[in-house]
Protein backbone atom coordinates (compact mmCIF):
# COMPACT_ATOMS: atom_id res chain seq x y z
CA UNK A 1 0.00 0.00 0.00
CA UNK A 2 2.58 2.39 0.66
CA UNK A 3 4.44 1.79 -2.51
CA UNK A 4 0.99 2.56 -4.57
CA UNK A 5 0.68 5.35 -2.36
CA UNK A 6 4.34 6.96 -3.06
CA UNK A 7 3.91 6.34 -6.81
CA UNK A 8 0.68 8.16 -6.87
CA UNK A 9 1.91 11.17 -5.10
CA UNK A 10 5.46 11.26 -7.40
CA UNK A 11 3.24 10.80 -10.08
CA UNK A 12 0.70 14.25 -8.65
CA UNK A 13 4.16 16.12 -8.17
CA UNK A 14 5.54 15.61 -11.42
CA UNK A 15 2.41 16.43 -13.16
CA UNK A 16 1.96 19.66 -10.85
CA UNK A 17 5.19 21.01 -11.61
CA UNK A 18 4.60 20.02 -15.87
CA UNK A 19 1.17 22.39 -15.49
CA UNK A 20 3.08 25.16 -13.52
CA UNK A 21 5.79 25.12 -16.18
CA UNK A 22 3.31 24.86 -19.18
CA UNK A 23 1.46 27.90 -17.51
CA UNK A 24 4.76 30.13 -17.15
CA UNK A 25 5.89 29.34 -20.44
CA UNK A 26 2.52 30.58 -22.00
CA UNK A 27 2.66 33.80 -19.88
CA UNK A 28 6.51 34.61 -20.57
CA UNK A 29 7.00 33.10 -24.12
CA UNK A 30 5.42 34.65 -27.03
CA UNK A 31 3.83 32.51 -29.42
CA UNK A 32 2.25 32.69 -32.90
CA UNK A 33 3.38 34.88 -35.55
CA UNK A 34 4.70 38.50 -35.05
CA UNK A 35 5.03 41.46 -37.89
CA UNK A 36 8.71 43.49 -38.07
CA UNK A 37 8.02 46.64 -40.07
CA UNK A 38 11.40 47.43 -42.39
CA UNK A 39 12.18 50.90 -42.90
CA UNK A 40 8.41 51.84 -42.79
CA UNK A 41 7.74 50.49 -45.82
CA UNK A 42 4.93 47.71 -46.21
CA UNK A 43 6.32 45.76 -49.15
CA UNK A 44 9.51 44.79 -46.74
CA UNK A 45 7.16 43.91 -43.96
CA UNK A 46 8.18 40.52 -42.32
CA UNK A 47 5.31 38.29 -40.63
CA UNK A 48 7.53 35.02 -38.79
CA UNK A 49 6.95 33.22 -35.95
CA UNK A 50 8.39 34.49 -32.50
CA UNK A 51 11.32 33.23 -30.55
CA UNK A 52 14.73 33.36 -33.02
CA UNK A 53 17.00 35.94 -32.85
CA UNK A 54 16.78 38.95 -35.66
CA UNK A 55 19.80 38.09 -37.75
CA UNK A 56 18.45 34.60 -38.37
CA UNK A 57 14.69 35.72 -38.82
CA UNK A 58 16.06 38.68 -41.24
CA UNK A 59 18.17 35.82 -42.89
CA UNK A 60 15.68 33.53 -43.35
CA UNK A 61 13.64 35.90 -44.96
CA UNK A 62 16.17 36.77 -47.81
CA UNK A 63 17.51 39.89 -45.78
CA UNK A 64 21.56 39.17 -45.26
CA UNK A 65 22.94 41.76 -42.63
CA UNK A 66 27.11 41.47 -42.80
CA UNK A 67 28.19 39.38 -39.83
CA UNK A 68 31.91 38.25 -39.72
CA UNK A 69 31.43 36.06 -36.41
CA UNK A 70 27.98 34.54 -37.50
CA UNK A 71 25.97 35.47 -34.50
CA UNK A 72 28.19 35.33 -31.95
CA UNK A 73 28.38 38.34 -30.94
CA UNK A 74 31.89 39.09 -30.98
CA UNK A 75 32.76 40.98 -34.69
CA UNK A 76 29.49 44.35 -33.58
CA UNK A 77 29.45 44.20 -37.65
CA UNK A 78 25.29 43.23 -37.39
CA UNK A 79 24.17 46.52 -36.41
CA UNK A 80 20.43 47.91 -36.89
CA UNK A 81 18.09 49.97 -35.74
CA UNK A 82 15.29 49.51 -33.76
CA UNK A 83 12.83 51.38 -33.15
CA UNK A 84 10.06 49.52 -31.17
CA UNK A 85 10.06 45.88 -29.93
CA UNK A 86 13.32 45.49 -28.98
CA UNK A 87 13.79 45.32 -25.48
CA UNK A 88 16.60 46.31 -23.68
CA UNK A 89 19.95 46.49 -24.72
CA UNK A 90 22.17 43.51 -23.38
CA UNK A 91 25.79 44.06 -21.89
CA UNK A 92 26.85 42.08 -24.28
CA UNK A 93 25.77 44.63 -27.01
CA UNK A 94 27.76 47.09 -24.86
CA UNK A 95 30.75 46.71 -26.02
CA UNK A 96 30.06 47.55 -29.45
CA UNK A 97 27.70 50.02 -29.05
CA UNK A 98 28.47 53.35 -27.61
CA UNK A 99 26.02 54.71 -25.30
CA UNK A 100 24.86 57.84 -27.19
CA UNK A 101 24.24 54.93 -30.08
CA UNK A 102 21.97 52.87 -27.85
CA UNK A 103 20.03 55.57 -27.15
CA UNK A 104 19.33 56.36 -30.35
CA UNK A 105 17.91 52.16 -30.89
CA UNK A 106 21.42 50.43 -32.03
CA UNK A 107 21.11 47.28 -31.67
CA UNK A 108 23.88 43.73 -32.64
CA UNK A 109 20.35 42.19 -34.82
CA UNK A 110 22.61 38.59 -33.16
CA UNK A 111 21.67 39.65 -29.72
CA UNK A 112 18.02 41.12 -30.23
CA UNK A 113 15.33 38.35 -29.94
CA UNK A 114 11.98 38.58 -31.55
CA UNK A 115 9.35 38.47 -29.22
CA UNK A 116 7.18 40.99 -30.23
CA UNK A 117 5.94 42.99 -33.16
CA UNK A 118 8.80 45.42 -34.06
CA UNK A 119 10.19 48.08 -36.42
CA UNK A 120 13.89 48.31 -37.61
CA UNK A 121 15.52 49.87 -39.75
CA UNK A 122 17.92 48.97 -42.02
CA UNK A 123 20.89 50.33 -44.49
CA UNK A 124 19.85 50.16 -48.14
CA UNK A 125 22.59 49.20 -49.55
CA UNK A 126 21.82 45.22 -47.04
CA UNK A 127 18.81 44.63 -49.48
CA UNK A 128 21.49 43.97 -52.45
CA UNK A 129 23.28 41.50 -50.74
CA UNK A 130 22.82 38.01 -52.65
CA UNK A 131 22.90 34.43 -51.61
CA UNK A 132 24.49 32.07 -54.31
CA UNK A 133 24.74 28.14 -53.99
CA UNK A 134 28.19 27.39 -55.04
CA UNK A 135 30.29 24.54 -56.18
CA UNK A 136 33.85 24.01 -54.32
CA UNK A 137 36.58 23.07 -56.74
CA UNK A 138 39.08 23.02 -54.06
CA UNK A 139 39.97 23.03 -50.34
CA UNK A 140 43.89 22.99 -49.92
CA UNK A 141 46.35 22.97 -46.82
CA UNK A 142 48.21 26.21 -47.77
CA UNK A 143 49.95 26.52 -43.79
CA UNK A 144 48.76 25.72 -40.46
CA UNK A 145 45.08 26.76 -40.06
CA UNK A 146 45.14 28.50 -43.32
CA UNK A 147 43.16 26.85 -46.66
CA UNK A 148 42.74 27.94 -49.99
CA UNK A 149 39.31 27.70 -50.78
CA UNK A 150 37.99 27.96 -54.73
CA UNK A 151 34.41 27.91 -55.80
CA UNK A 152 32.24 28.18 -58.44
CA UNK A 153 29.82 31.00 -58.65
CA UNK A 154 26.82 30.59 -60.96
CA UNK A 155 26.93 31.41 -64.69
CA UNK A 156 27.06 35.13 -64.91
CA UNK A 157 27.24 36.40 -61.76
CA UNK A 158 29.86 38.77 -60.80
CA UNK A 159 31.32 39.32 -57.59
CA UNK A 160 32.15 43.02 -57.03
CA UNK A 161 34.54 42.46 -53.95
CA UNK A 162 35.79 45.82 -52.45
CA UNK A 163 38.47 46.23 -49.44
CA UNK A 164 36.72 45.35 -46.36
CA UNK A 165 33.75 43.95 -48.09
CA UNK A 166 33.10 39.83 -46.11
CA UNK A 167 31.74 36.53 -47.45
CA UNK A 168 29.32 34.09 -45.35
CA UNK A 169 29.63 30.88 -45.70
CA UNK A 170 26.84 27.71 -45.09
CA UNK A 171 28.28 24.47 -45.42
CA UNK A 172 25.41 21.78 -45.84
CA UNK A 173 25.52 19.00 -43.83
CA UNK A 174 26.53 15.72 -45.48
CA UNK A 175 27.48 12.08 -44.45
CA UNK A 176 31.21 11.49 -45.09
CA UNK A 177 32.12 7.79 -45.79
CA UNK A 178 33.89 6.30 -42.85
CA UNK A 179 36.58 4.49 -45.83
CA UNK A 180 37.89 7.97 -46.48
CA UNK A 181 39.69 9.31 -44.03
CA UNK A 182 41.80 12.48 -44.84
CA UNK A 183 45.09 13.67 -42.11
CA UNK A 184 46.88 16.81 -43.65
CA UNK A 185 50.27 16.86 -42.30
CA UNK A 186 52.73 19.42 -41.77
CA UNK A 187 56.24 19.07 -43.60
CA UNK A 188 58.50 17.68 -40.10
CA UNK A 189 61.74 16.01 -39.97
CA UNK A 190 61.91 12.25 -41.21
CA UNK A 191 59.80 10.01 -39.43
CA UNK A 192 58.41 12.50 -36.92
CA UNK A 193 55.13 12.59 -38.82
CA UNK A 194 54.50 8.97 -39.48
CA UNK A 195 55.09 8.55 -35.70
CA UNK A 196 52.65 10.43 -34.59
CA UNK A 197 50.55 9.35 -37.43
CA UNK A 198 50.67 6.24 -36.05
CA UNK A 199 50.11 7.45 -32.18
CA UNK A 200 47.00 9.10 -33.49
CA UNK A 201 45.32 5.92 -34.79
CA UNK A 202 45.68 4.07 -31.78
Amino acid sequence: MEIILGVVMFTLIVLVLSGLILAARSKLVNAGDVVIEINNEADKQIRTPAGDKLLNTLSSNGIFVSSACGGGGSCGQCRVTVKEGGGDILPTELSHITKRDAKAGCRLACQVAVKQNMKIELPEEIFGVKKWECEVISNDNKATFIKELKLRIPEGEVVPFRAGAIFRLNARRIKWPMQILMFPMNTVQTGISSTCFAMSLR
